[in-house]
C-alpha cells in the first residue's frame, strides 16, 4: 500500500463468485481499513478459498483501495483446474501373506487423502466366517476411525487371526475406508499353508500286547491327522528289544487328510529265547513335518510246547521216583 502517512485506506475485493471467499490479511488479521504510517508493514495478502464444486475456468477478481486522495485497483486472475488424483486410495506393498493357521497375519497399508478437505474415515473389514479381523490406525490399539488431512496419508494396520484348524488354501480379506462421500478398498489375501500334527495310538487306547517267544502277535494301530494340512508319506518304525522283530502293514501311508485316520497293523515277534516277562517297544509315525511315538508293553508268556515239555519232565521224574520206591520198598 503506497499512500502518504496518516491516510486512511479502505479495501474491497470485487468479482468474487458465489460460494467463494476472498479477504485481505495482514499481521495475522483480516484487513478492511488501515491508516498508513511509516513504521507499519504495508504488505497485505489476498487469500481466496475456492469451493470443491467450483467449475473449471478463469475467474477475475479486483482489489479496490480507496482513500482521501482517490482510488486504485489491482486485478487478479484465479484459474481453477481439475483436481489431479482427487480421491482417496489404499495401497500396500504386500497384499498377500502366507503361513500356517496358528499365527496372526499383519498387513500394513497406506491410506491416502488426495482431496482438498480433511476426512474422518471409518474402517470396515470382511473375511471368511469365524476369522478374527481388526483394522486400526498404526500405533493404536482400539481406534476404528482415522482422520487424514487433505493431501496427507496415514498408516493402517490390519490383523488377521484365522481359526487354528482352518484347511490349507487361499482366503480373501477386504479392507474398506470411507467417510464424507469418499471411499477406498483394498483386496488382501491370506494363504494358509496348514498346520502339521499327528497322533499315533490304538483303537481302544490300550498300549499293550501279549506274545509268545518266537511267535508273531498283531497289534492294531491308528494314525490320526490332528493338523489342517494333509499328512504325506507317513513312515512307521519301531525300536524293539534285541532279537525281536516288528513289521507294519502297510509300511508307509501315502496320504491322510485333515481330521481323518489311517489303520495300521503292527506284527510283533519276540526272540526265540525270550523269557517270560514284560518288555517295552517304541513305535513311531513320522513325516517330513511332524511325528509322534508311543511305548507299548509286550508281555511274553511261556510257549505251550515248553509247558508240555515241563509237564513231561515232571511226569518222568515222578515215574522214576515211583520205580525206586517199588524196588527198594520190598527189601
Amino acid at each position: 500500500v503506497a499512500a502518504p502517512d496518516g491516510t486512511v485506506v479502505t479495501f474491497d475485493v470485487r468479482g468474487v463468485p458465489d460460494g467463494w471467499t476472498a479477504e485481505l490479511r495482514g499481521g495475522g488479521f483480516v484487513v478492511e481499513r488501515i491508516m498508513v504510517a511509516e513504521e507499519l508493514d504495508r504488505g497485505l495478502d489476498l487469500v481466496v478459498e475456492v469451493p470443491e464444486a467450483a467449475a473449471e475456468g478463469r475467474y477475475e477478481l479486483t482489489v479496490v483501495a480507496e482513500g482521501a486522495g482517490g482510488a486504485a485497483t489491482l486485478p487478479f486472475v484465479v484459474e481453477v483446474s481439475p483436481v489431479v488424483g482427487g480421491g482417496v486410495s489404499l495401497e500396500t506393498e504386500f497384499p498377500a501373506l502366507r503361513g500356517p493357521a496358528d499365527v496372526t497375519f499383519s498387513f500394513s497399508l497406506e491410506l491416502r487423502n488426495d482431496t482438498a478437505q480433511e476426512i474422518q474415515f471409518g474402517l470396515r473389514t470382511e473375511g471368511p466366517p469365524g476369522w478374527q479381523i481388526e483394522a486400526r490406525p498404526a500405533g493404536q490399539s482400539r481406534a476404528s476411525t482415522v482422520i487424514v488431512d487433505a493431501g496427507a496419508t496415514e498408516r493402517i494396520t490390519v490383523d488377521v487371526d484365522p481359526p487354528d484348524f482352518v484347511p490349507a488354501g487361499l482366503y480373501p480379506v477386504l479392507l474398506e475406508a470411507s467417510g464424507q462421500g469418499e471411499s477406498a478398498r483394498a483386496e488382501l489375501a491370506v494363504e494358509i499353508t496348514g498346520t502339521y500334527a499327528m497322533t499315533l495310538t490304538t483303537p481302544d487306547q490300550r498300549l499293550n500286547v501279549e506274545a509268545r517267544a518266537g511267535e508273531p502277535s498283531e497289534l492294531a494301530l491308528v494314525v490320526v491327522n490332528d493338523g489342517s494340512a494333509p499328512l504325506l508319506d507317513v513312515d512307521l518304525s519301531a525300536t524293539p528289544p534285541r532279537g525281536w522283530e516288528v513289521t507294519f502293514a502297510p509300511e508307509r501311508i501315502d496320504r491322510i487328510e485333515p481330521g481323518e485316520t489311517a489303520e495300521v497293523v503292527a506284527t510283533v515277534t519276540p526272540a526265540e529265547d525270550a523269557i517270560t516277562g514284560d518288555y517295552r517297544i517304541t513305535l513311531r509315525a513320522r513325516t517330513a513335518e511332524t511325528s509322534d511315538q508311543i511305548e507299548v508293553r509286550a508281555t511274553v508268556e511261556t510257549s505251550a510246547v515248553w509247558g508240555l515239555v515241563g509237564v513231561g519232565v515232571i511226569l518222568v521224574a515222578l515215574a522214576g521216583l515211583g520205580a525206586v520206591f517199588r524196588r527198594y520198598g520190598r527189601r
